[in-house]
């Protein structure tokens, strides 16, 4: 497509690609189009809004778009500031519009050829190994958190498989369909800022490299969506629960320590059970670092795994509908329906000429006259009245005829339109499902794909009721230490090693566990917070969008 971002039709097509579906209220989405330069610089950008579900009567809309144009109806609005309201009819409602704006995210791009940074101008056709790094970077952080608003990216990328070989992404898939590898990326820009989670470090870049004995450049698109952690609903009271049971734990082996200081021998029952003691709390701190460890892989895998569910829906919805449309323009549908509208106009405009003529020619003979009576000046001013909403009709009919006889004219240019936005769906969809053959994007390939995203979410609770049984183990051992401490009450004067074991035990086993329970219940805090700040994201354009995406496409 070499005009992505511009005419009406594109805008919307576009506009459908983020409609959301099963909605029984108005809804909201917006769809940020930006074309950018090699080095990631922002060229242009397109903004697509869409409401749908809509009640007839007067829809209260909120923007900060300027130039608003309705794209795909007649239906006006009314503005106060950023308060818009429109007259529905019911149907939908896309409208387009201009907003000088920086975007939440920013894409640097450097390019390399045999490890030397070059421009795209001087790999052209050039032999080697490729390297290209795109580094996004996040600007909506929320200073009253110290954290950013969390955005999955998903980078697509296709370069013909002739030429090229030996692909590797840093984080993501690459598919190999015999004629053309397809590649993809997930980054999640400000996610390692807002939790210090090592692993989550370079989150923030994709790299793609690979061997080409001709290297050409192709487009690049980024699709980016706030709603990274809006859909997970983690329960961490468990966690607290944990925590609170470690640090019951920790004051029950403290008060054992002390007992323990009163001990001059023991017995070998009771170093029986110190052993015994010391397996179980090993195995209660590696449960713990476990439990740690699910759950960081919870927040940065589930949460944006379960965001992609709803973006291959929206996208194979649209497709449907794309093709729809497309089928309508290709059988001549659509032509007949404007043509009828064009020809249905036309007749009504020569009926009101012709009684604006009659209205002109009562005028002309009354105002001929030398004097008038009252119902003769009542009769003139009524004439006047009559020409002038004539008049109004007639050009408004006009305006109407040519508004139809330019959509029939850029038919051919819509159709176009819609057979390219397909071709882009259909790209990203087979990235996302993992699957080389276009033929093979359907609604069971769909549902499979879901049935494994809601496979993974069922294992996330069963890693919070393994969680609860780590408590209620936890609870049994402290149970267990303190008839320990009753044991060693009983047994009087203890030996001094089994106070350096008691120690030990104390110093290197419960207290790390203490500290890992805490530092668990910290994250849990952190994720909160995140899904707090998607949950709130509420536009580009305005504070009241149920859905936005960002689509950025990378020039040549």
């Amino acid at each position: 497509m070499n005009k992505f971002y511009k005419g009406v039709s594109t805008l919307m097509i576009l506009s459908m690609i983020s409609a959301p579906i099963n909605c029984f209220a108005l809804t909201k989405t917006e769809t940020v189009f930006s074309n950018l330069k090699s080095n990631g610089e922002v060229k242009s950008t397109d903004i697509s809004v869409g409401l749908t579900n809509l009640d007839k009567g007067d829809i209260v809309d909120y923007s900060k778009l300027d130039n608003i144009k309705n794209v795909n109806g007649e239906e006006k609005f009314s503005r106060e500031s950023e308060k818009i309201t429109w007259k529905s009819t019911g149907k939908d409602i896309y409208y387009k519009g201009v907003l000088n704006d920086n975007l939440p995210i920013t894409v640097s791009c450097k390019y390399y050829l045999n490890g030397e940074e070059k421009s795209l101008s001087e790999m052209k056709d050039k032999s080697g190994t490729v390297k290209m790094v795109f580094t996004f970077k996040n600007h909506l952080y929320d200073y009253n958190s110290h954290m950013y608003t969390p955005f999955v990216v998903s980078t697509l990328y296709t370069i013909d498989s002739k030429d090229n070989s030996n692909v590797e992404v840093s984080s993501g898939k690459v598919i190999n369909t015999g004629n053309k590898t397809i590649i993809t990326g997930i980054s999640a820009p400000g996610l390692y800022e807002s939790t210090d989670i090592e692993e989550l470090k370079d989150m923030d870049t994709v790299t793609i490299t690979y061997d080409t004995s001709k290297f050409s450049m192709n487009e690049v698109y980024f699709v980016m969506s706030p709603k990274l952690l809006e859909e997970v609903d983690l329960d961490f009271s468990k966690v607290s629960n944990l925590t609170s049971s470690l640090n019951t734990l920790q004051d029950g082996v403290n008060s054992l320590q002390s007992g323990a200081n009163t001990i001059v021998e023991g017995e070998d029952t009771f170093n029986t059970g110190l052993s015994t003691l010391n397996s179980g709390l090993k195995e209660a701190m590696e449960g713990s670092n476990n439990l740690y460890e699910g759950l960081v892989q919870v927040n940065s895998g589930v949460s944006s795994l379960s965001n992609l569910t709803t973006l291959v829906d929206t996208l194979y919805s649209n497709y449907v509908k794309n093709s729809e449309l497309l089928n309508n323009i290709n059988s001549g549908v659509t032509k007949e329906q404007l043509e009828n509208g064009i020809a249905d106009a036309t007749s009504k405009k020569t009926e009101l000429e012709n009684k604006l003529n009659e209205v002109n020619a009562g005028i002309t003979m009354l105002e001929s006259l030398e004097s008038l009576t009252d119902e003769q000046s009542v009769q003139l001013e009524t004439l006047k009245g009559q020409k002038t909403q004539l008049e109004y009709g007639i050009s408004e009919y006009a305006k109407g005829i040519s508004e139809a006889q330019t959509n029939l004219q850029s038919l051919p240019l819509a159709a176009a339109k819609l057979s390219g936005a397909n071709e882009a769906i259909i790209q990203v969809l087979c990235g996302v499902l993992g699957v080389s053959d276009p033929s093979m994007i359907n609604e069971d390939t769909i549902n499979v794909f879901k049935t494994n995203i809601n496979n993974l979410v069922g294992g996330v609770n069963q890693l919070t009721e393994g969680s609860k049984k780590l408590s209620t183990g936890l609870g049994e051992l402290y149970e267990g230490s303190n008839k320990l401490v009753e044991g060693s009450t009983k047994l009087g004067d203890g030996n001094k090693s089994l106070l350096e074991g008691i120690t030990k035990l104390n110093n290197e086993g419960i207290s790390k566990l203490n500290s890992y329970g805490k530092k668990i219940n910290n994250y849990s805090d952190k994720v909160n917070t995140l899904v707090n700040l998607s949950k709130n994201y509420k536009g580009y354009t305005s504070n009241n969008s149920d859905k936005t995406i960002f689509i950025y496409k990378l020039s040549k």
